[in-house]
């Protein structure tokens, strides 16, 4: 009995001991839980609907691969069925980027502060095109015709009419306004002659089905204009940085760049000055009410 006394003593001390050698509350914490890593959010990048979806898609799924390995996050396309819809959910902040108008892209400034990022090199420019077993002698001959176009809210549509007017032809009066979906729609229509003219861009009718564009010639081509536009969503400033950087590297030295540019016609990519955003306000005002009123 004295033996397991002393045993007991001994036991009961030891447990003391080792109390006091481990710090206070060690035992009597279990191991935290590691937290899990919350899933990175997609980039949103909204693209005006030049194009139909399925081209714009095909397309920038190029830009896409590209942005995805360079910021190191996933990237969704998007894009809208008309430009009155687009610029609106611009404005509602739907896109995180947006790949739109010049004259939208000045909207989008000035109505929902969105940061210029970059824009193409390539001038944007209105096509006139005719088809080739119905050419017209002149301008004039529009007159009782129908012209054809995509969207209505096109900056290149804007600059057509604005050059019809100054050659006297008046909208409604002496020719007709055909609205279609696409380029490729609008420029099917001088085709089969639903339209004696079609609007389209340099861009757009390099998108063109080719037996439509084999059947077709350009009338005219207008003056430069303002290429299509990269802007940020103010939520995304602290990532205006990399963005720019990411998007000026988009160059002909990187094979999805160099296929983009090849399909599209955009050539590059540069930066925007502020100059060119102010330059753009009579556009961005012509616009706006248009855009509002829904016509």
């Amino acid at each position: 009995m004295k033996s397991y006394k002393y045993i007991t003593e001994f036991a009961a001390r030891l447990v003391c001991l080792v109390f006091v050698l481990i710090p206070h509350g060690v035992m009597a914490q279990t191991p935290a839980p590691v937290p899990a890593l919350a899933p990175v959010k997609a980039l949103q990048i909204g693209i005006l609907p030049t194009l139909s979806a399925r081209v714009l898609i095909k397309n920038y799924h190029l830009v896409q691969v590209y942005l995805e390995r360079e910021l190191k996050r996933p990237v969704e396309l998007t894009t809208a069925p008309d430009f009155r819809t687009f610029h609106f959910n611009t404005i509602e902040g739907k896109y995180d980027v947006v790949v739109t108008a010049a004259h939208l892209a000045r909207l989008a400034q000035t109505e929902a502060k969105y940061a210029p990022l970059v824009c193409y090199k390539a001038a944007n420019r209105a096509v006139l095109v005719e088809a080739r077993d119905q050419p017209l002698g002149s301008i004039r001959d529009l007159k009782g015709k129908t012209l054809a176009t995509g969207d209505r809210n096109a900056l290149i549509v804007s600059q057509v009419l604005t050059y019809l007017q100054e050659q006297g032809l008046r909208q409604g009066i002496d020719y007709t306004l055909l609205e279609t979906p696409t380029h490729s729609s609008a420029v099917y229509s001088a085709q089969s002659h639903a339209s004696v003219l079609a609007v389209t861009s340099p861009s757009g009718f390099k998108n063109i089905p080719d037996v439509i564009k084999d059947n077709v010639k350009v009338f005219a081509t207008l003056s430069a204009l303002p290429s299509m536009m990269w802007m940020a969503h103010p939520r995304m400033a602290s990532e205006v940085p990399a963005l720019k950087a990411a998007l000026l590297g988009f160059t002909d030295n990187v094979k999805e760049g160099r296929q983009f540019f090849e399909v599209t016609g955009y050539i590059g990519m540069r930066a925007i000055t502020n100059d060119e955003m102010k330059q753009l306000e009579p556009y961005a005002r012509d616009i706006s009410g248009a855009l509002r009123s829904g016509k």
